[in-house]
């Protein structure tokens, strides 16, 4: 029994990982341009597809990780250029609007260049660590570390880099980061490159964890990110750290112990059951 539940712990904490990355990446975007980007999970799905693309290539797996990444972090740039900035007087219904149907363009030029067949993701096979009758998959530890390594250069980023410092001023008062001199269209767009980047990375693990990639599968878990983000406070993230260990953690031992079928179902059950006695999440979102 406590093999179990310490077997269910680890790959927990991977899948919590896999979530951390993606909602730091949204509320990073959420924080600065204060709309939600129901595309940031089409740049997920893109992350993992150029990676498939680069390692079939000749690419080893982790250079072609790294490339992928910064490629989606441009496509985010352009995608804003091109779709959203135009509209950012309009407000955010609109950008909101758009943005949905950013995520359908893209998932329908996957569609068309890759088909909707699932594609295997071009993991190599590794064999699992073993310590009596607990054992720690390859995959899963990798997954670990790069998320772990993820959340320490975003801490970084924003607590030591003058750049972290203009984007945290831009998201907690735009107005008076805009009088001390901070160019709020220069950091819309360093915000988009980091961002994206980091939901290209994402794509990526969660390719590994998912073993098949298509091309809704960003769309599909995009939900899971929102709910961590809102858990943990939307615009926050390090609420959005927080929120993803509760829910990774929580779709592993609901999946584990009360019903497999019902995987996502569990992040939103937990998202309501934290709201309903802390509506502005666990770190308090931005107004």
């Amino acid at each position: 029994m406590l093999t179990e539940l310490l077997q269910t712990l680890i790959f927990g904490l991977a899948t919590a990982g896999v979530i951390a990355v993606g909602a730091v990446g949204l509320t990073l975007s959420y924080g600065v341009t204060r709309f939600v980007n129901f595309s940031y999970g089409e740049l997920l799905t893109v992350g993992a597809y150029a990676t498939f693309v680069l390692v079939h290539s000749g690419l080893p797996l982790a250079p072609a990780a790294a490339l992928s990444a910064v490629l989606v972090g441009l496509l985010g740039v352009l995608v804003a250029r091109v779709f959203y900035d135009p509209l950012r007087e309009w407000g955010a219904f609109p950008l909101l609007i758009t943005s949905i149907g950013v995520a359908f363009i893209i998932q329908n030029l996957l569609r068309m260049g890759f088909g909707s067949d699932p594609k295997r993701f071009p993991l190599p096979p590794m064999r699992p660590w073993h310590f009596g009758p607990l054992y720690i998959p390859k995959a899963q530890a990798i997954i670990l570390v790069v998320a772990l390594g993820t959340m320490l250069l975003i801490h970084l980023l924003l607590t030591y880099t003058l750049l972290g410092k203009m984007m945290r001023a831009a998201s907690d008062n735009p107005v008076l980061a805009r009088v001390s001199g901070i160019n709020p269209q220069n950091i819309s767009r360093v915000t988009w490159f980091v961002s994206s980047t980091i939901a290209g990375l994402a794509g990526v693990l969660l390719a590994i964890t998912q073993v098949a990639i298509q091309p809704a599968m960003g769309w599909s878990f995009l939900l899971v990110i929102f709910a961590a983000t809102l858990l943990g406070g939307i615009g926050r993230p390090y609420g959005a750290m927080l929120g993803a260990l509760f829910v990774g953690l929580g779709i592993e031992l609901g999946t584990a112990y009360i019903a497999a079928n019902y995987t996502y179902a569990f992040a939103f059950i937990i998202l309501v059951a934290v709201l309903v006695f802390r509506p502005q999440g666990i770190m308090g979102g931005i107004e």
